[in-house]
């Protein structure tokens, strides 16, 4: 609390005063006395007083009410420096209070600050948090599209090897018939040589036979390649759709991290105009790479200009702005379209 100089003090009323009070009454009635009594104190000789005849002095008559009006004159001036002391004191005490007023007030806004810092603190360690999130859902991701092709690419291993052991078999298969029939013709070229005559047309029947059946190998196998082949392309058409459909989750988490990046610091450059809360506008924003606004304009209005230009202004005020470095990832979004809305920022 801020001390009264010494000077400034009014006295303390108290028995001291009271008993100077009345001396300085008295003090002023015997003056008064004096001046109205008027006695007569020329230096004249007087006349002779006739013998028998007592001396007479001349004694002005003192006026009781002229007293008392005095000494009210001089309650009523104690009085009033004792009420102008008790003004002093009560406008002191009205600094005092003041002072302390505003002494807890500056307490009052200091702790509101600390609370507000707090705030602030506990607001960048949730946002700092979720990041993380962000961050390990996109490893998890990540990591559940290489478990993913690693299964595609031991399903295909699987399949190649199986693929080839049936062809094994085949080959196999043809090899023991084909060592068959070349055994089987040369038992019939020897009974051809025999019968040559009598067999010819049955060899005749037989080779054609054996021409037919051989086409219809041949078409089986042809047959049997293109389903394998067809079976190959299809494992390998699953397997590239598989990647891009990874590549694209992958894509669109990041893109959509940027985009909250961009909404963030566009609301924080935002100065709200004083008309009506819940207003929302859609913003077209053009970049060049670094995140650097070539262009900001609104395609959707909220229906207030002012709001609009503030949008606008905010873009702007906010670049550069949070892109990717993957040029490949910029390329997706250095034209972006997104709807402006401050409430749902907060």
């Amino acid at each position: 609390m801020k001390k009264i100089p010494r000077e400034n003090r009014p006295e303390k009323t108290g028995t001291g005063r009271g008993r100077g009070f009345y001396y300085s009454l008295i003090l002023h009635a015997a003056l008064v006395l004096v001046f109205v009594v008027g006695i007569d104190l020329s230096t004249s000789t007087p006349a002779p007083t006739p013998p028998g005849e007592g001396k007479v002095m001349n004694v002005t008559a003192v006026d009781p009410n002229a007293v008392a009006r005095e000494v009210e004159k001089l309650k009523s001036a104690e009085t009033a420096k004792q009420r102008e002391a008790e003004r002093k004191i009560k406008e002191a005490e009205k600094r005092r209070e003041k002072e302390e007023q505003a002494l807890e007030k500056l307490k009052t806004e200091k702790e509101n600050l600390k609370r507000e810092k707090e705030a602030e603190n506990k607001r960048l360690d949730e946002e700092k948090q979720r990041i993380q999130e962000e961050k390990q859902q996109v490893e998890l991701e990540k990591q559940q599209a290489l478990a993913e092709k690693k299964k595609l690419d031991e399903q295909k291993k699987r399949e190649e090897d199986k693929k080839k052991a049936v062809e094994e078999k085949k080959k196999e298969e043809a090899k023991k018939k084909t060592e068959a029939e070349e055994k089987k013709k040369a038992e019939e070229k020897k009974k051809a040589e025999a019968e040559e005559k009598k067999k010819a047309d049955e060899k005749k029947k037989a080779d054609e036979k054996k021409k037919a059946d051989d086409a219809k190998k041949q078409a089986e196998a042809k047959r049997k390649a293109a389903e394998a082949k067809a079976l190959a392309d299809e494992l390998a058409a699953e397997e590239a759709e598989l990647a891009a459909a990874n590549q694209s989750r992958a894509d669109q988490s990041e893109l959509a991290r940027y985009t909250a990046a961009i909404l963030r610091q566009v609301s924080g450059n935002f100065v709200a105009p004083d008309i009506k809360s819940g207003l929302k506008c859609t913003l077209l924003v053009r970049m060049i790479p670094g995140g650097e606004v070539v262009d900001a304009r609104v395609v959707k209005s909220s229906g207030n200009t002012t709001f609009d230009r503030q949008a606008e202004l905010a873009v702007r005020k906010a670049s550069p702005l949070p892109v990717p470095d993957d040029p490949r990832l910029f390329q997706q979004m250095k034209d972006i379209q997104f709807e402006f809305d401050p409430s749902e920022l907060n």
